[in-house]
């Protein structure tokens, strides 16, 4: 999970894996990091987890 340091300025910079959302008149400085090793993309695994979703709920 990403972690997000609020930060009460307009002007930030960013580098690397970090992105920033302003909401308001705060900007929030989001971290992230994934695993260089995973077997799967990022978007295999949203599949995959609505897949098993869709099929845990019951059609009536």
């Amino acid at each position: 999970m990403p972690g997000i340091q609020k930060e009460k300025m307009m002007n930030i910079k960013t580098e690397g894996n970090t992105f920033t959302k302003k909401i308001g008149q705060t900007v929030y400085v989001v971290r992230y990091h994934f695993n260089e090793d995973a077997k799967e993309t990022m978007q295999e695994k949203i599949n995959r987890m609505l897949v098993t979703e869709a099929s845990r709920q019951a059609v009536y």
